[in-house]
């Protein structure tokens, strides 16, 4: 696995009938908890291969999420640190660090009110860096991508509900629309137990995600497939073993 084919794979998460629905980021943003954060191990061919955890906090105004993603395998580790404006969504920074081998590929945007900038470097052991600038639109009403991976934990547990909305994806340098579809997920089985779920699929960007959601006592993220790979993130019995 190269690495910019790593790179896209981490930018890396039905028979009822869907009805399409507006959503309101200042009223998701509402629903969100002061802190959060969910764990999930990474399993490669059904063999363990890293984790992924994905957490959330607010100060004042301001909610910041962060993501630590590691595939041992593939020699792959990534930082993510983004902010966001914690009453609508919307974005204001981002920075990743994303390590495979003895290469790292740094990203840091600023996402003001239409459009994007920063800087994308790739250092090499025993080469210059290569250092490139970010400069493209940002739709109005654009959120981050990592925000999908935090909204069905707020939208309602109902079957056919579709939202359609821009995400900036900064792995890929995208912007893309994407679609939030929810549906019966049935009985799901983890390594931390078995649970009644509802599936969203996010598809559009790439790759494309099934997220599954426990309702049982508070909504967890306890799957995530990687359409199209041989990966599946589910939840384990202790949230503090990588």
């Amino acid at each position: 696995m190269n690495f910019y084919r790593t790179v896209i794979l981490f930018t890396a998460l039905a028979v009822s009938t869907v009805a399409s629905a507006q959503w309101d980021p200042q009223d998701i943003a509402s629903r969100i908890p002061d802190q959060g954060e969910y764990h999930l191990a990474l399993f490669n061919d059904e063999n363990r291969d890293g984790f992924m955890r994905l957490g959330w906090y607010h100060e004042g105004e301001t909610l910041t999420v962060y993501d630590r993603t590691m595939m041992p395998s593939a020699e792959v580790y990534e930082t993510y640190h983004a902010t966001m404006d914690a009453k609508n969504l919307n974005p204001r920074t981002v920075a990743i660090r994303f390590h495979q081998g003895t290469a790292i590929l740094g990203i840091k945007a600023n996402l003001n009110e239409n459009e994007i900038t920063g800087q994308r470097t790739v250092e090499r052991i025993g080469q210059e860096t290569d250092i490139s600038e970010l400069a493209s639109d940002k739709p109005p009403g654009t959120i981050l991508r990592a925000v999908s991976f935090l909204l069905p934990l707020m939208l309602d547990t109902d079957s056919g509900q579709e939202i359609t909305y821009d995400w900036y994806s900064p792995l890929t340098g995208q912007v893309e629309k994407v679609t939030l579809t929810s549906h019966d997920g049935g009985e799901v089985e983890t390594p931390s137990g078995v649970f009644q779920t509802t599936r969203w699929e996010l598809r559009g960007g790439n790759p494309e995600n099934d997220i599954y959601v426990s309702h049982a006592e508070t909504p967890q993220i306890i799957r995530i497939d990687v359409i199209g790979q041989p990966l599946q993130f589910l939840a384990v019995e202790s949230s503090n073993s990588g």
